[in-house]
């Protein structure tokens, strides 16, 4: 049974943990053929599987490229980007006829540019690079196509470059595009997963792919157009085939699943599951447990939430890493978020001062919110002048998500604990 949800700019803009490299998602907007759509349905190329031989090889890359690509991602997944570019880099040097050191820089460009996602326009200074890398990714699998090499992981990572640019689209609200890369992607992998089964990584696209076109009303028209029906359930078991099967993605699985699980399905025990194992695979990873903030927050775990903040500004308040640092006023906001979900409005005006002067990336949309609710912190207190000020503040900075909706409303009349709370916890 078909089930529709409510999306809003919150499931677009996704936080920044919950943005993969591989995850797509769409919001509840008209989709609409924008210039190029043509050109892109005409110019989609039908690649056959005539005459390519079956195959049940696990996916490898061989040794010493496998084991790049193993230390590549764990970098990346620690915002350690220059480390983990240079791995990349050198699997492109070590394998120049292969796609896989491309998609690889492919991604972290999404990585790179998905870090400032709450910053207007940050998508810009990347663009030109990731779609260097998505062409390159393409047209060397292509070539491997053309001499019957390695076909199943030839449309392994074209499908995989194509999903991920639909999704690139898709943050620029592109819909039409996106649409179309991301099912162009999807024939890939099920072509991949025709000629090997057991390539893995392969099924989180798909799933990805079903799971959406299954449940975001926002998306329906465009498919039933082209008649491509998605699966909810079938979805959710791809996924979940990747993250116990997958060879490289299987880590992007779990993010992936996380995401779902809290947002769309509302299974927040599992979700807090899913979130711990994550942790476990890497417990320094300080992302990671960014990620187990936020989930606690999805699911109104507040003293949770609170208590892994307290430990995330302790142990990284000093951070080097400039792309951890940009993520350090998101930490003061989850807390000052479960202190006014607590009733502890004074304790919450105070850990968003904290967000607003401990940062050295001003430019942050989680600024924005962190003047939103000092202001409405500030209204629960009765300081009302000191209110005005923050909601005006908010209306000179760029809006993010509805910041400039809720300070215009805070402006006219003071918001009171239960229209707060429908905030903190709105999807």
């Amino acid at each position: 049974m078909k089930r529709n949800f409510k999306i809003s700019n919150k499931l677009f803009l996704s936080a920044v943990f919950l943005i993969s490299g591989v995850s797509c998602a769409f919001a509840q907007e008209p989709l609409t053929a924008d210039s190029g759509a043509e050109e892109i349905i005409q110019g989609e190329e039908q690649l056959p599987l005539t005459g390519l031989e079956p195959s049940s090889s696990p996916l490898t890359l061989g040794p010493e490229i496998d084991a790049r690509y193993d230390k590549g991602i764990a970098l990346m997944y620690r915002l350690e980007f220059d480390k983990a570019e240079a791995e990349f880099r050198e699997i492109t040097r070590l394998s120049s006829a292969s796609p896989a050191g491309y998609f690889a820089l492919s991604a972290l460009s999404w990585w790179r540019s998905a870090q400032n996602f709450d910053v207007s326009a940050s998508s810009s200074s990347y663009e030109e690079e990731f779609m260097r890398h998505v062409g390159e990714t393409a047209g060397i699998a292509e070539a491997m196509l053309k001499k019957k090499i390695s076909p199943d992981q030839a449309y392994f990572f074209m499908g995989s470059a194509y999903g991920l640019k639909g999704r690139w689209y898709a943050i620029q609200r592109k819909w039409f595009k996106a649409y179309i890369y991301g099912n162009r992607g999807r024939k890939m992998l099920k072509k991949c997963v025709k000629l090997n089964p057991n390539i893995y990584d392969a099924y989180l696209g798909l799933g990805i792919f079903d799971y959406f076109a299954d449940t975001l009303p926002g998306i329906l028209s465009v498919p039933a157009l082209l008649f491509v029906r998605g699966d909810r359930v079938r979805g959710l078991s791809e996924v979940r085939l990747a993250r116990d099967k997958g060879r490289f993605f299987s880590v992007e699985a779990r993010i992936f699943l996380i995401e779902i699980l809290t947002r769309h399905e509302k299974d927040f025990k599992q979700a807090v599951i899913e979130a711990a194992a994550l942790r476990e695979t890497d417990p320094s990873n300080s992302f990671f447990q960014l990620g187990q903030i936020l989930t606690f927050i999805h699911s109104q775990d507040w003293p949770s939430a609170l208590d892994e903040s307290l430990k995330f500004v302790t142990d990284n308040s000093r951070a080097e890493n400039p792309w951890l640092a940009q993520q350090m006023a998101l930490v003061y906001l989850s807390a000052g978020d479960s202190k006014l979900a607590l009733q502890q409005p004074q304790e919450a005006a105070a850990w968003f001062t904290q967000g607003i002067e401990n940062t050295a990336y001003p430019a942050k949309g989680w600024i924005s919110y962190c003047y939103l609710r000092r202001a409405q912190a500030f209204d629960l207190l009765g300081k009302r002048e000191d209110a005005v000020k923050d909601y005006r503040m908010v209306l000179e900075r760029d809006n993010f998500w509805d910041s400039r909706l809720y300070a215009k409303k805070g402006l006219k009349k003071a918001p009171d604990f239960k229209e707060i709370y429908r905030q903190l916890i709105e999807e």
